[in-house]
């Protein structure tokens, strides 16, 4: 089921195994082209391979995707991931392609070894790091960049929208499974934080999410929080969770079996606001 603003908007799983490569159609793929690339907080981009059974489209915007968990992606020296949970935003990246958005993929390291937690993740040192992924996209593309977030990642997707002074560049944000039951001490400013997001902003949930942390009830609320005057969410249903982990990768927190029906519908949001 939709649920979309009613005022007009403005203007494959991938193969897991020792390694995981993301990128182009083909070595001669055209300059306007998406394309996929990591990137680490020393904002170093990199173009690893990638395999597409069908070609990228023209690029229209640019999605910096943050993903869940501790956010760290596991970078081999050539921006290759070489191991991956399986989050729900990174094994989706080709998707995003084929709807015409570049993809740069977040890695914590080496500013956070150990990874990402609540309080890193709404700290002013992480809105700095968050600034610096928005304009590494935007010198190498120049369109307009959006903050996308799955689980955990939508708190630094939250960050970047609500963090004052507002981020540089940013064109809006999108939250999936958002995490919104956080410890008491780190929810004051979460909630700050979204009460400031005025920028363009889709909150995506599945209506059977069994995640403790990121309910549909919770996503509902975080978006009545939120006071975009652009703002919509989007509810989906079934799939085929093959997790015994209801916060896992693969569960209907992960949207797995729906992965094209989900990016598809963030991919449509994004273009309509651009």
């Amino acid at each position: 089921m939709s649920v979309w603003p009613a005022k007009p908007f403005r203007k494959s799983v991938f193969i897991f195994g020792a390694s995981l490569a993301f990128a182009f159609c083909s070595p001669a793929a055209r300059a306007a082209d998406a394309e996929a690339v990591t990137v680490d907080t020393t904002f170093t981009v990199r173009t690893p391979p990638v395999r597409l059974d069908r070609p990228a489209r023209s690029a229209r915007a640019s999605v910096v995707l943050m993903t869940g968990g501790d956010g760290l992606l596991s970078l081999d020296a050539t921006g290759t991931i070489m191991a991956s949970t399986g989050n729900f935003l990174i094994r989706s990246a080709d998707q995003f392609l084929r709807h015409g958005l570049n993809v740069m993929m977040a890695d914590a390291l080496p500013a956070h070894p150990t990874g990402l937690n609540f309080v890193a993740r709404l700290s002013a040192g992480h809105a700095g790091e968050l600034q610096g992924f928005i304009n590494a996209a935007f010198n190498r593309w120049s369109k307009p960049v959006w903050v996308v977030g799955t689980s955990n990642g939508s708190i630094s997707t939250v960050t970047a929208g609500g963090f004052l002074p507002a981020l540089a560049g940013l064109s809006g944000v999108v939250l999936t499974s958002p995490v919104t039951t956080l410890n008491a001490a780190n929810q004051p400013t979460f909630n700050l934080y979204a009460s400031r997001i005025v920028v363009p902003t889709l909150v995506v949930w599945h209506q059977d999410d069994h995640c403790a942390a990121s309910s549909p009830a919770g996503a509902a609320a975080l978006l009545a929080a939120i006071p975009s005057a652009h703002k919509a969410s989007r509810t989906f249903e079934r799939g085929h969770s093959v997790a015994t982990d209801p916060c896992g990768a693969f569960s209907e927190h992960g949207y797995a079996g729906i992965e094209d029906k989900v990016v598809k519908d963030i991919a449509q949001f994004i273009r309509r606001e651009d």
